[in-house]
């Protein structure tokens, strides 16, 4: 735990020092414009976050013009979320963040590539156990 707390300090820092948004809300402004354009609904199931927790970042991240709400035309009281110019331009500043973050690192550490796999397995077993406890995932021995 304690280095994931300081990789998140270093990653805060580094992202602070280029005027970029919290990690959080760049996690949500990746999956809107992986998945996106996409309705609120489906950006909760697809962040794992609650509701409120995201109407809260997705409303600064609006606020801060990255992202825009266009109308649904299928639903007139629903709307997409989309990641704008200025949304794009700001991932593309966090990214290179991140690889800076990486290379120091991997001056540290070796090569963060000898991670990635085990960490990916890792990531991919704990979004199985949450889909589970959320009975998204239905298990033929139950």
């Amino acid at each position: 735990m304690r280095a994931t707390a300081f990789c998140s300090s270093l990653f805060e820092r580094e992202a602070s020092e280029r005027g970029l948004p919290p990690k959080l809300s760049f996690g949500i402004l990746e999956l809107i414009e992986l998945y996106g354009p996409l309705t609120p609904t489906s950006l909760e199931l697809e962040s794992g976050l609650a509701g409120t927790t995201l109407r809260e970042r997705v409303q600064a991240l609006s606020d801060s013009a990255l992202v825009e709400r266009r109308p649904n035309p299928d639903d007139k009281r629903s709307y997409f979320l989309a990641v704008t110019d200025e949304g794009a331009a700001m991932l593309k500043e966090t990214r290179a963040a991140v690889r800076a973050l990486e290379s120091a690192l991997e001056q540290d550490l070796g090569s963060v590539e000898q991670y990635r796999e085990p960490l990916e397995r890792l990531r991919g077993a704990a979004q199985v156990l949450f889909a589970e406890q959320q009975g998204r995932v239905n298990d033929p021995l139950r």
